[in-house]
């Protein structure tokens, strides 16, 4: 499991996610706008009254938000998730690492290891998740996982999915084959953490989530297609002209983030849901959690808040994020989380015929969104 560029590629991701324009297309303004959240002129609360407050992974966290993964394994992305775990900690919602194939590789490199678990260090009082890709699981044992856990000490293990991304990404590894399915379960089988599937920004699908549901897993993170987009990431790495190309033509592909939320609500009624994906305000967030979502998650914009303004312009970025997500569920009536997901939304015509063809009976799906109370 050689893979001599990962350092230097941790390093190029930050500075093409900070430096070009990779999001998706219109960052999903089009189908948010499609879906319409009903004002309450009265909404029979004072806004003193919203907590949005709520339990994850053993711990109370303050918001139904978290900071996504994404960087960690070489010493030059410590300082980013230095500064992201001071703003989970003061913040007390949860934070990811990036994927972990670094610590595996450089075992012995105390340097890489720090990258990650500086976070720790730092976040001691919310969920810290670890990170490792579904086709690295191929490569590495029992034992591998249990000291990415153990050595950075987290609270729960996401696995990622991303075979848009590979497939694009010079160095990409596409082995996604059915073994992996083995992997997963015997990882299950042994450590004492709970397992989150993930993508990475191309969303889950209905059948996604179903696999993994039937494995007994219970944590997923949709990561839609509406924010960070990969393959975009990579295209601007690749040299070669025909895959940067077939990137253009992928700039659009994969499911937006609302969207999975309802795919992943309906093929796991009692899971824990994050929706992630372009979720850059307060009212997107709300949204989702509204759609069926439990917290949301992201990334990007602090980084980019990070690189350009330091530690204060992300702050600011959350308390802005926060204090909206508060407001829209004072104007919608809503004390708390679990009185979001009983508020009605209403969707367009484009969605209902989605749904319609994907077999999702909105009446059906609105009886169970509110996942396991």
């Amino acid at each position: 499991m050689s893979d001599p560029n990962i350092r230097s590629r941790k390093i190029e991701h930050i500075r093409i996610v900070v430096e070009e324009n990779v999001e998706f297309p219109g960052t999903c303004s089009e189908i948010y706008s499609q879906i319409k959240l009903v004002h309450r002129a009265f909404p029979g609360i004072d806004l003193s009254d919203v907590d949005l407050s709520l339990n994850f992974l053993n711990y109370k966290i303050s918001a139904p938000l978290m900071i996504s993964g994404m960087t960690g394994g070489d010493p030059a992305t410590t300082k980013y998730n230095e500064k992201l775990a001071l703003l989970a900690e003061e913040f007390r919602i949860p934070i990811g690492l990036g994927s972990e194939r670094a610590l595996v590789l450089h075992r012995n490199k105390q340097e890489i290891l720090h990258s990650y678990r500086v976070v720790r260090q730092i976040a001691k009082d919310v969920p810290v998740i670890g990170n490792i890709g579904a086709n690295t699981l191929l490569d590495i044992g029992i034992e591998d996982i249990s000291y990415i856990i153990n050595s950075v000490d987290v609270d729960a293990l996401a696995i990622h999915l991303n075979p848009a991304q590979e497939a694009i990404q010079p160095e990409g590894d596409t082995r996604f084959n059915i073994s992996i399915i083995e992997k997963i379960e015997e990882i299950m089988d042994t450590i004492n953490v709970p397992i989150i599937i993930k993508e990475v920004g191309n969303g889950l699908s209905y059948e996604d989530i179903s696999l993994f549901y039937s494995l007994g897993i219970r944590f997923f993170d949709v990561a839609g297609a509406c924010g960070t987009n990969w393959v975009l990431v990579e295209k601007y790495r690749q040299k070669d002209h025909v895959v940067s190309d077939i990137a253009e033509h992928l700039s659009s592909w994969g499911i937006p983030t609302p969207i999975a939320v309802i795919e992943a609500r309906a093929a796991a009624p009692d899971s824990f849901i994050i929706a992630s994906g372009g979720v850059y305000t307060g009212l997107r967030a709300i949204t989702n959690i509204v759609l069926g979502a439990d917290i949301n998650g992201l990334a990007r914009p602090l980084i980019q808040e990070i690189y350009r303004g330091g530690l204060g312009a992300a702050k600011k970025f959350l308390e802005t994020m926060i204090r909206e997500m508060r407001i829209v569920s004072f104007l919608i009536g809503a004390k708390n989380v679990n009185e979001l997901k009983q508020k009605p939304f209403i969707l367009t015509t484009d969605i209902l015929t989605y749904f319609k063809q994907r077999g999702i009976d909105l009446n059906e799906y609105k009886a169970i969104r509110g996942g396991k109370q």
